[in-house]
């Protein structure tokens, strides 16, 4: 569901970025997760059994990447950068992560 909602941000963000004539040759945007299982879930059309309680509106991202406009990337959790924005991180954590964004802690 987080990746489907990602999803719709990252091409409305494209498509901006594009009328501005910001165009970097690629049309497909890279999503990066850390879930292999809802990677799987969006790379492989089928019906599963056990999705059948996700809202069609969920399955938006699958459509994406049967048409080549978004790419999952599995990143370890460790490596997360998003996760400094969504939950509390203990000192070596935080410092990485404000390393990633180009921060200094003062």
């Amino acid at each position: 569901m987080a990746a489907s909602e990602a999803a719709k941000e990252a091409l409305w963000m494209r498509r901006l970025l594009n009328e501005f004539g910001f165009q970097d040759g690629s049309q497909q945007v890279t999503i990066q997760a850390d879930n292999k299982s809802a990677i799987a879930l969006a790379e492989n059309p089928m019906h599963h059994g056990r999705t059948k309680h996700i809202e069609i509106r969920y399955h938006f991202i699958r459509e994406k990447v049967t048409e080549g406009k978004i790419k999952l990337e599995f990143v370890p959790t460790k490596d997360e950068a998003a996760d400094g924005l969504t939950k509390p991180l203990a000192g070596e954590a935080f410092t990485k992560f404000l390393k990633e964004l180009g921060l200094e802690q003062v």
